[in-house]
């Protein structure tokens, strides 16, 4: 459901002029849903956090976030690189770990 931006009346999902107040719907809130620009990129921080435990998802979400942030606008992209640079750290650290143990 929509909300009229002027006078807070509620409108139906094809309305182009508010009943109410006569206002132009071009600039209607929606209820319970967030605008893209107001969107994270959970694919980047999920690829972040999961960079210091399991290299091989931060790597996966890492560069799903890269591809997301495209769609995003950017949001997100740094993070997601961010990912992949720990990740691959942390594969060679934990390699260097087992291969001292042999």
């Amino acid at each position: 459901m929509k909300f009229c931006s002027k006078c807070g009346a509620e409108l139906m999902d094809e309305a182009v002029i508010c009943p109410k107040c006569g206002c132009s719907c071009e600039y209607v809130k929606s209820s319970g849903f967030e605008t893209p620009a107001n969107k994270t990129n959970g694919f980047a921080i999920a690829g972040f956090v999961c960079a210091f435990f399991i290299p091989l998802l931060g790597w996966i979400f890492g560069g799903i976030g890269i591809s997301k942030a495209n769609k995003l606008g950017g949001k997100g992209k740094g993070l997601s690189i961010a990912s992949l640079a720990v990740a691959t750290v942390m594969f060679f650290i934990n390699f260097a770990i087992i291969m001292s143990a042999y």
